[in-house]
């Protein structure tokens, strides 16, 4: 499968944004506007000191009812992550206290190749930091992660494309 780049490049245009305009009274305001915007607003009068993020896409992967992992997936041309951030340490808490692997996974959608930065050490366990990843790898480390095997089945249907090198970040 041969991906066209900068046609994937253009179905995602970046709008470029001042960093003092996001915030009104301390605090961040909705930049999108695609979000159930009557909780984003009240949540937002509800003040500085009571800080909350939407995440992009936060999947809790699950095996027989167990968290199994907690993955932030990104789009690839989402912003780098601060792994410092308030949110991140929060997730991070989160997932050491489940005792499940926590990590972002920027997703390529032609190709379904990944991108993966685990954050905490447990997602070190199974993934490199960074590591990209072909559909099949990842999936198969989904399963591992469940100390389960992937159908072969399932497999041979999956994607063996890497992320494009022009876009894999440092």
């Amino acid at each position: 499968m041969t991906i066209n780049t900068q046609e994937t490049l253009d179905l995602f245009p970046t709008v470029p944004r001042s960093s003092w305009t996001e915030f009104a009274g301390g605090v961040r305001q909705e930049r999108t506007g695609w979000r159930d915007q009557e909780i984003s607003d009240r949540h937002r009068r509800w003040g500085a000191d009571c800080p909350a993020v939407d995440l992009d896409f936060l999947l809790t992967e699950i095996h027989v009812g167990e968290p199994a992992a907690l993955v932030e997936y990104k789009h690839f041309r989402a912003r780098p992550v601060d792994s410092a951030a308030a949110v991140f340490l929060a997730l991070r808490r989160l997932a050491d206290r489940a005792e499940i692997p926590f990590l972002v996974a920027w997703y390529w959608p032609n190709s379904w190749a990944f991108r993966i930065r685990p954050l905490n050490d447990l997602a070190r366990e199974h993934f490199e930091d960074p590591e990209d990843l072909s559909e099949r790898a990842y999936v198969q480390r989904l399963y591992r992660l469940r100390r389960l095997t992937l159908a072969r089945s399932l497999s041979e249907s999956l994607s063996d494309v890497l992320p494009p090198v022009e876009r894999r970040r440092p």
